[in-house]
């Protein structure tokens, strides 16, 4: 009986063991599933996104974590076998994900880490950052892959945001220094010592470095004639709260050479409308002044012709070497032609069409001989037409670029606006050649001939007539004409010295006003469709002898520097007719 007690004791304490044991068990399993749950909600509710999948055809999923649904896909997606991890990689970046897989397996490495797209459920492209951990069996040989994937397309839109940023910096940084305008900032300090200058400064002589290391202050190049005006107009445009203004003036190059420049100034201030340094585009305008100064001097006792180019600003350009030249790249200030960067870049307009007919065929050919004959650059000065239809004049400075195998893909261009330069010439030119042509004539009327023909050359001036005095009959004559109806010649042929229209057309000053004029003449002149007009006294030793007159039906206004011919073409012309004018010779 006590052995059997005994058996029955050791038995209920073994049970009682196995029961501890058991409870031991439990609570370890359940330790462990709630970790399990706690790490799978930690991974789902984190930003990456796990995957196991089998080193075979398609990459099959045997495991990926809940929060897959951040790209669209469910669990099942994966797990059923209907979607396979190659197949949600972007077609384009697959070749390159297995090739990298391939050499990282071979190379025997655990772990690496590879950027690629994938596509959604819903077909958007995302960027990935994926860790890949490669597992093998006993003989080394790879049987999955864990990935750790993170979703970074926000940050390569950064990278490429800031990429196409730094592309376009470089454009128009490069487009600066090709061109003639350079630019620098200043502090608002005594002389301006500049914190920055584009590297262009060269063709003045000088390196960015001689202004940023303060050895050159930019108010000591400049003419000590000029620099007092200088200093006074930038602080009167200060005081006046401008934003910008122009100023011309002379500066000294390195080598001590004097050069004419415009400066186009910006003025930036604080919040608190302090100024704090100043930005300046200098531009080298030293021929611009040149052709005045030869056309000054012509005029003989005329005033300084008004500066004929206020500005001369530079338009950058970034072409397609291809049929008319598509835009790619356009600076803002192609408005000044009338047309926005938005009309080039969508294509709605190239390059090509806007160049003159009669001078597109020489364009096109001066380029591609440049292009094959292995030049870098181009220049050429041609045409354009403006989006309301006006002909400018531009140059071209075209730097071509090529590809590896030498071929012109991109052509970068800076054009500038030399209309006014170009009108200057020509205008210089037509007064040296009518001063010879009225030189070799002694008749009247032909004189009057060649010089109203001169005149009417002049863009804008399309009619014209001459009035000249008649001692005898005491009247004055309208001697000669151009580009005006008979029944305005009849209107205004003839008016006697002292009569009021005399009296108000023959003034000692140039006229330029339309309400200068009496009802009468002005319902006259509306009738006519004048638009603009130009009455120019011809003295004689302190008499006025005659009058010049000219007038347009296209335009509002007769420029200024159109003015400034007229004039000068009155003090030429008068030395001629003076002497020889009598009544007979006006038949």
């Amino acid at each position: 009986m006590g052995e059997s007690s005994k058996g029955k004791g050791d038995l209920n304490a073994n049970f009682q063991t196995a029961s501890n044991g058991n409870n031991l068990r439990g609570e370890a399993l359940q330790a462990t599933l709630e970790r399990e749950d706690t790490l799978r909600m930690m991974i789902n509710n984190s930003h990456v996104v796990l995957f196991l999948w089998k080193n075979e055809n398609k990459w099959p999923v045997e495991f990926v974590s809940e929060n897959v649904a951040k790209f669209g896909y469910t669990t099942e997606d994966f797990t059923s076998g209907r979607v396979g991890h190659k197949d949600i990689i972007y077609s384009a970046d697959l070749n390159r994900v297995e090739q990298e897989f391939e050499k990282r397996v071979k190379s025997g490495v655990s772990a690496f880490s590879i950027e690629y797209r994938i596509v959604t459920k819903a077909g958007d492209v995302r960027w990935i950052n994926e860790r890949t951990f490669i597992q093998r069996n006993a003989d080394g040989e790879a049987t999955h892959f864990q990935g750790v994937v993170l979703d970074i397309t926000k940050r390569k839109k950064s990278e490429e945001e800031l990429e196409k940023t730094l592309k376009m910096q470089q454009l128009l940084t490069t487009a600066i220094n090709n061109s003639p305008a350079v630019v620098f900032l200043w502090k608002n300090e005594k002389y301006w010592p500049a914190t920055f200058v584009s590297e262009n400064i060269i063709q003045f002589g000088y390196t960015v470095d001689d202004f940023l290391s303060q050895r050159i202050q930019y108010g000591r190049i400049i003419h000590p004639d000029d620099l007092k005006r200088v200093e006074e107009e930038l602080e009167r445009n200060i005081q006046k709260g401008e934003v910008s203004f122009n100023s011309e003036y002379r500066i000294f190059t390195k080598a001590g050479d004097l050069l004419w420049v415009n400066e186009r100034t910006f003025i930036q201030r604080e919040k608190d409308g302090k100024v704090a340094c100043f930005q300046g585009i200098v531009l080298d305008i030293t021929r611009r002044k040149k052709v005045e100064k030869a056309l000054r001097k012509s005029l003989e006792t005329q005033r300084m012709l008004k500066t004929i180019i206020d500005k001369s600003p530079t338009v950058a350009f970034l072409w397609k070497y291809e049929e008319n030249w598509p835009v790619v790249f356009v600076s803002e200030n192609v408005t000044q032609f009338g047309y926005s960067v938005e009309d080039f870049l969508s294509g709605n307009i190239l390059y090509g069409n806007i160049i003159h007919r009669d001078d597109i065929r020489a364009v096109v050919e001066s380029l591609a001989r440049s292009v094959r004959e292995g030049y870098d650059s181009f220049e050429m000065e041609y045409r354009i037409f403006t989006k309301d239809g006006r002909v400018r004049w531009v140059e071209e400075r075209t730097f071509i670029q090529r590809d590896n195998k030498g071929e012109a893909t991109h052509l970068q261009g800076i054009v500038i606006d030399v209309t006014e330069r170009k009108e200057a010439e020509k205008m210089l030119d037509i007064q040296r050649e009518l001063g010879v042509s009225l030189s070799t004539t002694w008749n009247l009327q032909t004189m009057l001939n060649k010089i109203l023909d001169a005149c009417l050359s002049i863009e804008g001036i399309d009619a014209a007539g001459i009035y000249l005095k008649d001692e005898l009959l005491d009247q004055i004559n309208l001697v000669a004409h151009r580009g005006l109806s008979p029944e305005f010649v009849r209107s205004v042929s003839t008016y006697r010295a002292d009569s009021p229209e005399a009296q108000q057309i023959w003034t000692e000053k140039p006229i330029y006003r339309m309400d200068f004029f009496s009802e009468k003449m002005g319902d006259i002149i509306r009738k006519e469709k004048i638009t603009a007009v130009a009455v120019i006294p011809m003295k004689h030793r302190g008499e006025i002898i005659g009058s010049l007159n000219f007038a347009s039906h296209t335009i509002d206004r007769i420029p200024q520097h159109v003015r400034n011919f007229l004039e000068s073409i009155a003090l030429q012309a008068v030395n001629y007719i003076a002497p020889i004018r009598i009544v007979a010779d006006l038949g």
